[in-house]
Order: structure tokens, then sequence, then C-alpha cells
């Protein structure tokens, strides 16, 4: 069953999609609620599973990565060897990203990885141990994606934020991962806990932080929400376009940018073109936003394919083992 939002509880979580590192008194101070208000609220939150997880931004562009999509369609397999394959994804260096679909696919997996080559390797590794599971898989690339700000749980300030477009790579030394790796899937630990998880002072954390947040290594401070504790489905649209150009891609663009419902665009290679993200309280909000789509821009669309994320098991922006990134090799 759904959890209930009051416009309080929608304004913090807004504010948490802002800026999840914002301590419970900042937080009061600009919903009007007391500290203990907010702390109780947010204990309701964890109760009831609202929030999947507190996770930072990290630009991996910077970092010489990209992005790599992949789609797995199942075949003759039982639950146990399904539950086994998430718990690979779930644990592997290079995933970002690991979902639960509906659709066409059963599996949606993204993977950073700073070449073709090394893509390859981990993907083989995967194929070599499961390929009697995969009836089908699609592979895509990111070109780039801007995410955008989840505008419908209430008023809230348009921020984007572009991931794919390369970039001056910027070089992370021992102490930048190991701040990276905490609080890559726990944006809200204290310094005083941080400090102690990696071994360094308050001040070196506190200057390290502010660098990395300077040359926008980290991009911002979220929170990802379990959205169908709260009602809320999500969902990708996949295109195969034509008559695709520069022109047409900004208005397209600008027409997701707009969108209150729209979480993400994503400029794809491979057999899909465009991928557009929405969160809608049911399927039929979804298909009445697909219709609007398709006859704005039916002179594009040659295909489309719709996909519903049931269920996150993993989602992190610095997946990467720290200490075999130091040699720039994140391979089992």
């Amino acid at each position: 069953m759904a959890i209930k939002l009051d416009l309080k509880d929608k304004r913090i979580l807004t504010i948490l999609d802002e800026d999840a590192r914002l301590s419970n008194s900042q937080i009061a101070k600009k919903v009007g609620l007391s500290k203990p208000a907010v702390e109780y609220r947010l204990k309701r939150f964890e109760k009831n599973n609202v929030i999947f997880a507190y996770y930072s931004v990290v630009d991996f562009t910077k970092l010489g990565y990209s992005q790599y999509k992949i789609y797995f369609k199942f075949q003759d397999i039982t639950l146990e060897d399904e539950k086994e394959i998430v718990d690979y994804w779930k644990n592997d260096n290079n995933s970002v990203w690991v979902a639960q679909i509906r659709g066409r696919w059963d599996l949606a997996v993204s993977i950073l990885a700073r070449s073709n080559f090394e893509f390859g390797k981990i993907l083989s590794r995967f194929m070599n141990q499961f390929s009697k599971f995969i009836l089908e898989k699609d592979v895509l690339l990111t070109e780039y994606s801007p995410i955008y700000a989840r505008e419908y749980l209430t008023e809230t300030k348009a921020t984007e934020f572009v991931y794919g477009i390369p970039e001056k790579f910027y070089e992370l030394d021992e102490t930048d991962r190991k701040i990276l790796k905490e609080l890559s899937n726990n944006a809200r630990i204290n310094i005083v806990d941080l400090a102690k998880k990696t071994n360094l002072t308050r001040d070196v954390i506190n200057y390290r932080l502010k660098k990395l947040k300077k040359d926008k290594i980290i991009v911002q401070y979220r929170c990802y929400l379990n959205l169908h504790n709260l009602g809320i489905n999500h969902y990708k649209i996949i295109f195969r376009t034509k008559n695709f150009n520069e022109q047409v891609e900004k208005l397209v663009k600008n027409y997701v940018e707009k969108h209150k419902k729209a979480t993400q665009f994503l400029k794809l290679i491979g057999s899909w073109d465009l991928e557009i993200e929405f969160e809608t309280e049911s399927e039929d909000e979804l298909y009445k936003i697909l219709t609007q789509i398709r006859k704005r821009f039916a002179n594009i669309i040659r295909d489309f394919d719709i996909l519903r994320i049931t269920e996150t098991y993993k989602y992190d922006y610095f997946p990467f083992d720290v200490n075999l990134y130091k040699d720039g090799s994140n391979n089992k």
C-alpha cells in the first residue's frame, strides 16, 4: 500500500533531492517545521521504505568513463537463477544501475567503462557464466543525458545535470577515491563518521569536498525514491527516429526539459536513438503523455517501446573498487 504524503512530506523529499547533505535543522528551517518534526517524518520515510538511497551525483565523464546500457531478456530461468544474475550485477565494480523491468526486457544494467574493449571484457565475463539464461540482449551507448529535478512533487527550481559531454579528464588520488566511495551511496553521512570510515581528518575531508564540488566532480547530492511505495510508476519510453537532426533534437530535448513528469533524456547510440524517463501516477497518464509526443513529433518517430521499472536493485555513481581503481582498472 502506497504511503500518503502531505505537502510538508513532499517539500522535505524535494529538498533532499536538491541537496541530501542538508542537516535536519536546515531542512526544518526551509520547510517551516521543528527539527524533531523533520526527524519524525524522516524516520517515517525509512520505516515505509520511501527512500532507496541518498546518493552523490558524480560526473563520471570527467573521470574518463562512458555509460553503456544493457537490456536482457531471460529464458529457461528459475527465480533462484534470476536472483543470482541480479546479485552478480549488484556486486559488479562497474555497474551504476541495476533494475527489474517489465515489457520486452526483464533486466536493465548500466555499466561504466573507459573503452569499448573494457566494456567488452565486462560483458563477456558475464555471458561466459550466464549465457544459457539470456534469450536476447541489446547494448546501447549513452552519447549524453540530462537529468532533471522532480518538479511534480512540489514547486522547485528547475535543475539539470548533463553527463556524457567530453571535458578535460580529472585524476583522482587515493583520498578523493575514499571520500567518493563512502559518499556515493550515503550522501547524508556526517563528517565525523566519514572521517572514521576513511581514516582522514575532518579538515582534509572538508577541503576535498569543496574541491570536488568546485571542479564539478560531485555535481549534486540527491535522494533516490522507491517510487512504487509512493504510488508512482517509473517508465522509460525508447524511440527509433527518422528525419532526425540537431534542430529536431533541440526541440525534443526542450519538450522533455519543460515536462514536469519527465526526469531524464538520453541520446543513445545503437538500435534505439532516444530514451525518455517519466514518473506518473498511472499507466493511463503515461499513455496520454505518449500520445502527445506522437502527435507533436510524428514526423521523426519511426518506432517506440515502453518499459516499466518495477524495482531498483542498485544506483551508484561511483561503484568502483577503490583498490582496483588505482591502476585504472576495475576488472575482477
